[in-house]
């Protein structure tokens, strides 16, 4: 395909833009005044809307995960000639000097960047965890990208990209049998959202090395299979890389879309609002092409020819399906049953939001009031706004989250995390795991039965005392506050084995004398003088007057 001048193309565009301004009316020619005074190259402008329903005519462009719903405005980046064309069709815009410095060279330079792991540094310490966990891990290859299943590709500036395999990982405790619930945990179908792998990463370091460390990190692994992408779209990410690569030497390339380039666009470089590719994030195979999405190959949202035309796409759909089982009814008003298993999170950059089904129209899933339950509990950890995506942002067809939980029934959620997509390095280790770590526990505590387990007490500050006597004082705080509020009824431990899993119930009791509120501090004393040594895991549970019972939190017990 012949490689289309970014130069030119902006001077074709613009002289026809001011051709049809002159053409049909002062609000076009005005427009064209205006840009005088605009920066040079990409910028951010704020976009005013009346209604959210006007957002949609904005799909087309590089529309960012941010909608101020008090102001009533969303960010969208863009160039003089773009800035025109939206302020011709009567737009009223503002440029967002504090967005458009998230592009400079400044804020994109190596130094600042310096940390984020490349594609193939993400699969070297994939490969490398698998080899040190052989009993917790399985690194499977699930099928190749694009460019992999092509024979490599070459991208209108001449480089090289060979294609990579798809990798995921799976964390279990192999000497237990399952069936066990799924917790899938992906990132980066954006490519340019380079934060994104480097949670799914430290999500994935948290688990084993934890394992037989830290008793949550443990009873997850033996009791769930938990899988991690860590790099949904890597032919994308290794075109983010290539801007800082020579020949270029300059900052990460702004590339959102996959690196498939067979769709009738070839601009180079790739811009942040004009580039080719196909956006995984709208060509999954659920409620495919419905809106918030385009037909045009250099748009950001373009949505490929097909549902699930993309190799990411369909090998990964392809993936999930395989490992978690259709709960759902055939008719698009079914809910899923209240012990659906498993969870889906996938993470993208950026806002600050925990968003749920659906993404393609306002109104409500069948499972709605669980998937806000589920939602807005997320959010109590990282401190993020908890909302249906298509009511607080904006409406996107073709997604993840919309596909996992309309064709399986699990919940599923989109973390858009963070406040840029490439934040300083610093910022992952200071900020994002610390607020989305134990979002992430959580998950996976209740992805055996998560719309159920939402609903119970939460067990917090587990401790475990040695008497120094053959005894231990085992405490706890059983919270109900965050959870519905209804007053704790019990509280229960269990030795070595879960609830779930026949192991024996101990009831505890309430420190104060009777439970009788939504937060109770509980306590027992548990006899360990007929254990065998070695390490043995105690499990919490709590439950309210309503019978919800939460999720477990552990603690060791190491007997001599």
């Amino acid at each position: 395909m012949q490689k289309t001048s970014v130069g030119l193309l902006f001077v074709v565009l613009l002289l026809a833009t001011l051709f049809i301004g002159a053409a049909s009316g002062s609000g076009r020619v005005l427009a064209q005044a205006e840009t005088s005074g605009l920066p040079e190259g990409t910028f951010v402008a704020r976009v005013y809307y009346e209604e959210l329903a006007d957002i949609e005519r904005l799909a087309a462009y590089d529309l960012w995960e941010v909608n101020n719903l008090e102001a009533q405005y969303v960010l969208v980046s863009m160039d003089r000639r773009i800035y025109a064309e939206l302020a011709g069709a009567g737009w009223r815009m503002e440029v967002d000097a504090e967005a458009t410095a998230m592009l400079s060279p400044q804020t994109l330079d190596a130094a600042t960047l310096a940390g984020y792991r490349s594609v193939d540094q993400l699969y070297a310490d994939l490969a490398a965890i698998s080899g040190a966990y052989p009993g917790l891990t399985n690194l499977i290859d699930y099928g190749d990208s694009f460019c992999k299943l092509n024979g490599g590709c070459v991208t209108p500036g001449g480089d090289a990209l060979p294609g990579h395999d798809l990798l995921a990982m799976r964390v279990t405790n192999k000497s237990i049998p399952g069936p066990k619930p799924v917790f899938f945990l992906m990132a980066n179908i954006h490519a340019r959202e380079i934060t994104t792998p480097e949670l799914a990463m430290r999500f994935l370091d948290w688990l084993v090395q934890g394992y037989g460390v830290d008793a949550d990190a443990t009873w997850i692994v033996d009791y769930n299979e938990i899988w991690v992408v860590p790099t949904a779209n890597p032919d994308g990410h290794w075109l983010v890389e290539l801007g800082a690569r020579p020949p270029y030497n300059g900052s990460y390339f702004q590339q959102r879309k996959s690196a498939n380039q067979t769709n009738g666009c070839s601009v180079w470089p790739p811009l942040s609002f004009l580039q080719y590719g196909v956006d995984l994030n709208r060509n999954h195979s659920f409620m495919w092409n419905t809106g918030g999405s385009s037909g045009a190959a250099c748009d950001q949202t373009y949505r490929g020819p097909s549902p699930a035309s993309e190799p990411e796409v369909e090998r990964l759909q392809n993936l999930i399906s395989l490992r978690v089982p259709d709960q759902r009814g055939p008719n698009p008003g079914d809910a899923a049953p209240p012990n659906t298993a498993g969870l889906l999170i996938t993470m993208h950059s950026y806002s600050n939001l925990v968003l749920w089904p659906w993404g393609n129209t306002g109104s409500a899933a069948p499972n709605y009031a669980g998937l806000k339950a589920i939602g807005d509990k997320l959010a109590t950890y990282n401190g993020y706004t908890s909302c249906q995506s298509a009511v607080c942002l904006y409406t996107a067809s073709g997604t993840t989250d919309d596909w996992a939980y309309g064709e399986l029934g699990i919940p599923a959620y989109t973390f858009e995390i963070g406040t840029q997509f490439m934040p300083p390095y610093s910022e992952v280790d200071a900020v994002q795991w610390p607020d989305n770590g134990p979002a992430l526990i959580y998950a996976a505590k209740i992805a055996q039965r998560p719309y159920r387990l939402v609903a119970g007490p939460d067990v917090d500050n587990v401790t475990a005392t040695d008497n120094g006597d053959g005894t231990y004082t085992l405490t706890a705080t059983i919270d109900d506050s965050g959870n519905g509020g209804q007053a704790i009824w019990r509280a229960a431990y269990f030795v070595d084995k879960p609830y779930w899993d026949g192991g024996s119930l101990v009831l505890m009791s309430a420190s104060d004398g009777g439970f009788d509120s939504a937060t109770e501090a509980v306590t027992a004393t548990i006899d360990v003088s007929g254990w065998a040594s070695g390490q043995h895991i105690v499990f919490v549970n709590g439950q309210d007057v309503q019978n919800n019972v939460g999720p477990a939190t552990a603690v060791f017990i190491t007997v001599p």
